[in-house]
C-alpha cells in the first residue's frame, strides 16, 4: 500500500514539473526583438570566390505572430565585406516559422535579387544558431553557418 502511494506521488511529482517545464519553455519561445551575431562561410566554397571563411555581423529584428515571423535583415563588416562588396547589407525576412524550437527563415536582399535561407534551433531562450545557403536565380551563391543572441536594439 505505501509503495503504490509512493508511486502514485512520484508519477504526480514528473507530471507537475514536465508541465510546468513546457510552460516556461512555451513562454521563452517567442522570438520576437532584436538578435545580433555572425555568419561564417563554410568550404567548399566553389560558389563564393574569396568569400571562404568569411565572418560577417549579422542582426535580425523579427516580430512573431502566431507561429508566423516577419522582419529586417541587415550584414556588416566582420573579417571581410558581406557579398558583392557590401552591397547585400540589408534584407526583409519574407517569411518565417516557428515551430518548437526549430526556427526557418527566408530572406530576400534586393541589391542582388538573392534569397537566403536560415534554417536552426533555439539553443535557449535567447540564442539562436544553424546553417544558411543563399540562392540567385536558382544558383547556389554561398551557403555556411549562423549564431545569434537577443540583444538590446541600438537607437535609432
Amino acid at each position: 500500500m505505501k509503495r503504490t502511494l509512493l508511486m502514485a506521488a512520484l508519477v504526480v511529482a514528473l507530471i507537475a514539473i514536465h508541465a510546468t517545464a513546457g510552460s516556461l519553455y512555451a513562454q521563452a519561445a517567442d522570438v520576437s526583438g532584436y538578435w545580433s551575431g555572425t555568419t561564417r562561410v563554410t568550404p567548399p566554397c566553389s560558389f563564393s570566390t574569396g568569400r571562404c571563411n568569411a565572418i560577417n555581423n549579422i542582426t535580425f529584428r523579427l516580430k512573431l505572430s502566431g507561429n508566423r515571423i516577419k522582419g529586417k535583415y541587415t550584414c556588416a563588416y566582420g573579417t571581410l565585406n558581406c557579398r558583392n562588396g557590401g552591397a547585400d547589407n540589408t534584407g526583409k525576412v519574407v517569411s518565417g516559422r516557428l515551430s518548437g524550437n526549430e526556427i526557418r527563415l527566408s530572406v530576400v536582399v534586393p541589391a542582388d535579387v538573392s534569397n537566403c535561407y536560415y534554417n536552426g534551433t533555439l539553443t535557449s531562450p535567447t540564442s539562436m544558431r544553424g546553417g544558411y545557403s543563399c540562392y540567385q536565380g536558382g544558383e547556389l551563391l554561398e551557403e555556411g553557418m549562423w549564431d545569434v543572441k537577443q540583444a538590446q536594439a541600438p537607437a535609432q
